[in-house]
């Protein structure tokens, strides 16, 4: 059993690594403390259903950019953004290694409206490597994503926040509420900027188990943005495609 670690950056980001980033891509997944593109696990790209997955002419790109590109990571993700909400149909997402070989690709089961749930995902050959889909518990009303694979193997199924998570944030709310109407009184007299600090959020921590394990395939960790996997029970190609689509969904839903 061997764990690895990741993260998923916009590409074109120069505010921490300037240069290192080149054009074409949307993000990138690199290894856990890694910044130089050439060492890239994967690139993701966006492209129009229907269109060619060959990285050459398939990733497409928003409006261009201002002479001399982005010059903050808050420029590239609002850049990144635009493009996640420019068209109404949702884009198929492309994977390909850092010598440009197609790893695998996430395409949106169509919906006559609405944000598509389901999500098959491809390899290089064309055939199905699983099948991801996300919703919210019937139940305990939690958000979750599912990875279903092929051969009858038990799913493996995240859900948004940890129960410890969730309990702590319940508790929390009603001392974060009080917090927020004193620093919005203070900002109100003193015209300042305190609401900037006030930002609170619910759980997002997210780990894909099989049920009834204990054991994380894959963990996500929101306030660091990385992602851990066990290769002894998921596949790397499938790890990857359920991170980007994990992050493009996030970009797509501030749209």
């Amino acid at each position: 059993m061997t764990r690895s670690n990741f993260t998923v950056e916009v590409s074109g980001t120069s505010g921490s690594h300037a240069g290192l980033w080149p054009e074409g891509e949307i993000f990138m997944l690199l290894p856990e403390g890694e910044h130089r593109a050439e060492n890239a696990l994967a690139r993701v790209g966006l492209v129009k259903a229907g269109g060619p997955l060959s990285p050459d002419e398939a990733v497409f790109t928003s409006s261009p950019e201002p002479a001399g590109g982005p010059t903050t990571v808050t420029e590239v993700e609002t850049r990144t953004a635009r493009l996640a909400r420019q068209d109404e149909e949702h884009p198929v997402l492309v994977l390909h290694d850092p010598d440009k070989q197609l790893v695998c690709s996430v395409h949106p089961d169509p919906l006559a409206k609405g944000e598509p749930q389901q999500f098959s995902v491809y390899d290089d050959h064309g055939e199905q490597l699983c099948h991801i889909s996300r919703g919210r518990s019937t139940r305990s009303r939690r958000a979750y994503w599912r990875i279903d694979q092929p051969g009858g193997e038990p799913p493996l199924i995240g859900y948004k926040g940890t129960v410890a998570g969730w309990l702590g944030f319940a508790l929390l709310t009603p001392l974060w509420l009080l917090f927020f109407a004193v620093s919005l009184l203070i900002t109100l007299v003193t015209l300042g900027n305190t609401t900037e600090l006030i930002v609170w959020s619910c759980p997002r921590r997210t780990a894909w188990r099989r049920p009834g394990t204990a054991r994380a395939a894959i963990t996500f960790r929101y306030m660091s943005s990385r992602y851990a996997w066990d290769d002894s029970l998921a596949d790397h190609r499938i790890v990857h495609a359920q991170a980007a689509i994990h992050q493009f969904t996030k970009y797509r839903a501030e749209g």
